[in-house]
């Protein structure tokens, strides 16, 4: 990325609201955002009938949907396609590029769904943009959080200008979407993926209205481009698609730069900062996925006008894009996903990053003034902004370094036991075979200490990190184990997924908190004199716990912790406690699969 991201001229943030190409739509197909002079958006119910109006008026469109919501909703997509292929498989067959646009994972942050609205109705009552649909398919999810959507209200978002009334952040379950991508415990996002798997979209927008500081700019990004990300994809991202859309938006009147992140407490003046997104979120998910996953985030102090103007030209111009290098974005895509398969399989895979801040660029950025001052209500300094534009030359913090990584193994293996992560992998598209006889196999697996659970409930589960510890044994799996091998298209969501260093592995998101506790007990009359036998027959075991006596005032206080040091030597100490269930087979070898 260059100094060029952000150095443009102070007119382009007068942010004229041009009219689109399309010629004007008749009364009767404006929709309910056009109707309320452009201050309210529609519920539901009516997104879903203007949707339908849709389908029902145009041979090009079908709407349906793709699950239900715990409320029994239906979440809704429209589906829209030259050739009538309304169905994945047709749709492949035809070699088209598909893009996908979701809206309203927070459901108070709906501009994409206005904005499609009016795109959609655009291209298929008055005509307009319809050369997109000779090689681009459509999929449009108006409203991906249908429940939280429809707990309506003028008082959701604090931080937000207009519109009139809107949604809820979260489900009515009270998670949120854009965390749930990787462990998907909601039943929203089960069916988000099982139509992801199916469709596989090669390029994804989810349209987002930002919380965080000041500035001038209507609309920001953030796609994945560091090492999370397959080489062919990072390459097409930064130095075709990146400089092509930004061109365009600017000439649309909207400068189109990173998602702004101070690096301190909403002060820009800090500089600002790229973060590397995991898979529970949705660009960090299309990363893992190896397609572009597009993040949008309109500056929720604008207008709800201009910021849905704004989502409207991001989306024709991201269509525009794909209609004329559908060919080659379809390559990129196909060996993204063969480089995964191909390269990943003994190599050391990425799982966490930080930011690099001693590598930084110097940019100009176009903000709004801003002082501080101590408050008498919060009792501390207080953000207050002017209003007054001001252009600042700050760091770009926009290097992300890996902080932990694993070596990828030929397979993992999974005991039957653990269904329910089993059946999670499949929802994520990954291929699972299983064992059709016993087979004895040289693995590795980890054990973990130092463990520390999350104090506080997280999307309702209590995360966990630890330190581990590889070994390698002799392991006879039976008949049923889940193999998962890595040589396939999936690989990097699946290493995101199992691997515990990753940040949303199953084990961190407390899939596993039951072999971190310790089943079993031994009274201390019986640890005491067998605490004795042990020592004697061991003269090493007495000076070890001589040292820790010595050096752990802790432990040398600690009757429990004294009696544990043997206990845990000891024969009677449960061997699998701490151990990670699942196994990794480094090497390629001939395994009896079957159903």
């Amino acid at each position: 990325m260059t100094k060029r991201f952000l150095q443009i001229g102070a007119l382009a943030f007068t942010v004229l609201l041009i009219t689109a190409a399309a010629a004007p739509a008749q009364d009767e197909w404006l929709t309910p955002y056009e109707m309320s002079d452009e201050v309210a958006t529609p519920r539901y119910q009516e997104t879903v009938d203007f949707c339908q109006r849709l389908a029902q008026y145009s041979d090009y469109a079908e709407f349906t949907g793709f699950g239900l919501s715990p409320q029994g909703r239906m979440l809704p997509l429209l589906i829209i396609d030259k050739d009538q292929e309304f169905n994945p498989k047709g749709a492949k067959t035809k070699n088209k590029v598909v893009v996908l646009f979701q809206a309203g994972i927070h459901a108070g942050e709906i501009e994409g769904k206005d904005a499609g609205l009016m795109l959609f109705r655009d291209m298929l009552v008055d005509s307009s943009y319809q050369e997109f649909l000779d090689s681009v398919v459509v999929l449009f999810i108006p409203i991906f959080n249908v429940d939280g959507h429809e707990r309506f209200g003028p008082y959701n978002r604090i931080n937000q200008n207009g519109p009139r009334e809107m949604g809820w952040r979260t489900t009515a379950q009270d998670l949120n979407l854009n965390r749930d991508f990787a462990k998907a415990d909601s039943p929203e996002m089960r069916g988000w993926l099982a139509m992801f798997t199916d469709w596989l979209p090669d390029f994804l927008v989810d349209i987002h209205t930002t919380d965080g500081a000041d500035y001038q700019y209507v609309i920001t990004y953030a796609i994945e481009t560091t090492s999370n990300v397959a080489e062919p994809l990072r390459s097409w991202t930064e130095q075709e698609f990146l400089p092509d859309v930004k061109e365009r938006m600017e000439g649309s009147a909207f400068s189109f730069i990173p998602y702004v992140v101070p690096r301190t407490d909403h002060d820009v003046r800090s500089g600002l900062i790229h973060w590397t997104a995991g898979p529970r979120y949705s660009n960090g998910y299309g990363a893992a996925q190896n397609r572009p996953f597009l993040l949008i985030e309109t500056h929720m102090l604008k207008p709800y006008k201009q910021r849905v103007k704004s989502v409207y030209e991001l989306m024709r111009h991201v269509l525009g894009i794909a209609y004329r290098s559908a060919t080659h974005i379809k390559q990129v895509m196909e060996e993204s996903d063969d480089a995964t398969a191909r390269d990943l399989v003994g190599h050391y895979f990425p799982l966490q990053f930080e930011e690099d801040y001693n590598d930084s660029t110097m940019i100009d950025f176009y903000g709004t003034e801003m002082t501080r001052e101590k408050s008498d209500i919060s009792g501390t300094q207080r953000i207050i902004w002017t209003g007054n534009a001001r252009q600042y030359h700050i760091p770009y913090f926009e290097h992300n370094v890996p902080t932990d990584s694993a070596m990828i193994p030929y397979a993992y293996l999974i005991p039957v036991e653990w269904g329910d992560v089993i059946s999670r992998l499949g929802l994520h598209g990954i291929s699972v075979d299983y064992l059709s006889e016993p087979a004895t196999l040289p693995i590795s697996s980890y054990r973990f200490s130092k463990v520390k659970f999350s104090p506080e409930s997280f999307e309702g589960r209590q995360m966990v990190t630890a330190d581990r510890t590889e070994f390698t044994e002799q392991h006879t799996y039976p008949a049923g184990t889940a193999v998962i091998r890595m040589n396939q298209r999936t690989a990097r969501i699946a290493a995101d997924l199992l691997e515990p260093g990753s940040s949303d592995s199953f084990f961190q998101w407390g899939f596993f908190n039951n072999i971190l506790e310790e089943k079993e007990y031994a009274e201390d009359y019986v640890m005491e004199k067998l605490a004795r036998e042990m020592i004697a027959s061991d003269s090493t075991l007495k000076i070890e716990f001589d040292k820790k006596l010595k050096e752990d005032p802790e432990f040398a206080k600690s009757p429990e912790q004294r009696l544990h040091f043997f206990y845990e030597r000891s024969p009677y100490f449960d061997s699998h406690y701490c151990v990670y269930p699942i196994g990794r087979l480094m090497s390629r070898r001939e395994l009896p699969l079957g159903d």
